[in-house]
């Protein structure tokens, strides 16, 4: 039987993207003294969706490595806790793995262990917050690959060739350069506009009326903030140009379209495959990190009326949800 410790924590630091598609609540349950879990207590989450894609996750990996012995730690929302607990752990026996459930565990564990081999799940841009030297961390993120989004746009009209993409150099600097060499290869060309607070959006935006065909909301807390996508939104109205969001709510508030991960089921699936390697002898080196495998697409058919906006047969079949 295997060792490890499972680290679940609701991530509220990821702000409007994970206020729009999770819902927090706390896990409890211990089993053994062989695997534990880390989990912010549903009292200090904002009021989310009912799906708690969290303890989804770790249900998730759980279906896949049942053989393995789990122990589940809550942080209870505080970090300081969650040090001292490693803290406890490093004096004791090592487990085997480590899961890191949200971006708050995966800080915590980044800061704490270097020596244990760490999958997380369920984290949004991993490579702004693992440095490269790390060499003990891969994992699940919730990511939706680039290449999937940019494909989307392209199947909505042949007339979208120029995507505008408004971003924070510090938050998504990594996805603009790698969504721009896609872009490249798939016949599109990014247009896009370096931010560095919310308020910056707006002149960003304006500039680029004349220049795009279509934008596109990337997960980046600064580009997320409330005022800035409900710009995003309206400038979508004024110049009839559509939108690409990432999650269903942003679809519903007048998005044309939006591309999500599909469950935390699936993402911490993915995590536990990536565990079962390492337990079975593989370098954590040797694995990259994924992107969500499982893709949601909503349609908003209203917003394709307004904006004058034809959505082929083949995105209405493929969607999860069309709002008409």
């Amino acid at each position: 039987m295997h060792q490890g410790l499972c680290l679940d924590l609701l991530g509220r630091a990821l702000g409007d993207l994970l206020a729009e598609i999770q819902h927090g609540h706390p896990v409890r349950d211990v089993h053994d003294n062989a695997h534990v879990v880390l989990d912010e207590d549903a009292r200090h989450a904002p009021a989310l969706r009912l799906v708690d894609v969290y303890d989804e996750a770790l249900e998730g990996f759980k279906s896949i490595l049942q053989e393995s012995a789990i122990v589940e730690y809550d942080m209870e929302g505080d970090l300081q806790k969650g040090k001292k607990f490693l803290a406890r752990l490093k004096s004791g026996p090592k487990p085997d793995l480590i899961l890191a459930v949200g971006i708050w565990a995966l800080q915590v564990v980044l800061e704490e262990i270097q020596d244990i081999p760490v999958v997380f799940a369920m984290v949004l841009n991993p490579t702004a917050v693992i440095r490269q030297e790390v060499r003990n961390v891969t994992g699940a993120s919730m990511n939706v690959p680039n290449e999937q989004q940019l494909a989307l746009l392209k199947k909505v009209s042949p007339q979208v060739r120029r995507i505008g993409v408004i971003y924070d150099p510090s938050q998504t600097g990594f996805l603009v350069r790698q969504a721009e060499r896609i872009a490249k290869d798939q016949g599109l060309r990014l247009v896009t506009k370096a931010i560095t607070s919310p308020k910056d959006s707006f002149a960003a935006l304006d500039a680029m009326q004349d220049e795009i065909d279509a934008l596109w909301i990337l997960p980046d807390l600064t580009v997320l903030a409330p005022e800035s996508v409900q710009y995003m939104l309206l400038f979508s109205f004024r110049h009839k140009i559509p939108v690409l969001g990432l999650s269903e709510n942003q679809a519903r508030m007048g998005a044309l379209l939006s591309l999500s991960f599909e469950s935390g089921w699936d993402i911490g699936s993915q995590a536990a495959e990536l565990a079962n390697g390492i337990l079975s002898g593989r370098s954590v080196e040797e694995i990259p990190f994924t992107t969500a495998r499982k893709v949601r697409l909503t349609v908003n058919l209203k917003t394709a009326g307004k904006l004058g906006v034809h959505i082929p047969k083949e995105l209405l079949d493929r969607a999860a949800v069309v709002i008409r």
